[in-house]
């Protein structure tokens, strides 16, 4: 019981540090826009604060530990989104060469 416990608290953890990297991709290929995500805050942290829930064993102080982690990490997603955010339709930018 105890392993299987340890396990799931791992991969779900592990699973959880993801989210800035899923997100450096959406807003790299112009999906999700930091604009977006600031926008959508409020539903972030009730899909957060559901996601601790259902992962970690029935108790406060284990939900605290990944709704945490998952808030900084959902606030820093919004940074990288903010560096790298191309948007769908934008044209690439050519130099001019004067010859």
């Amino acid at each position: 019981e105890y392993l299987s416990f340890t396990v799931t608290l791992l991969l779900a953890f592990g699973a959880i540090f993801e989210l800035p990297v899923i997100i450096f991709f959406l807003a790299k290929i112009g999906i999700v826009s930091p604009q977006f995500l600031r926008k959508q805050r409020r539903y972030a942290i009730l899909v957060i604060a559901i996601v601790a829930a259902v992962l970690t064993p029935p108790d406060p102080i284990s939900m605290m530990l990944m709704m945490v982690p998952l808030l900084v990490l959902y606030e820093f997603s919004i940074w990288v989104a903010h560096l790298v955010w191309k948007p769908k339709n934008a044209e690439p930018q050519q130099e001019v060469k004067d010859q």
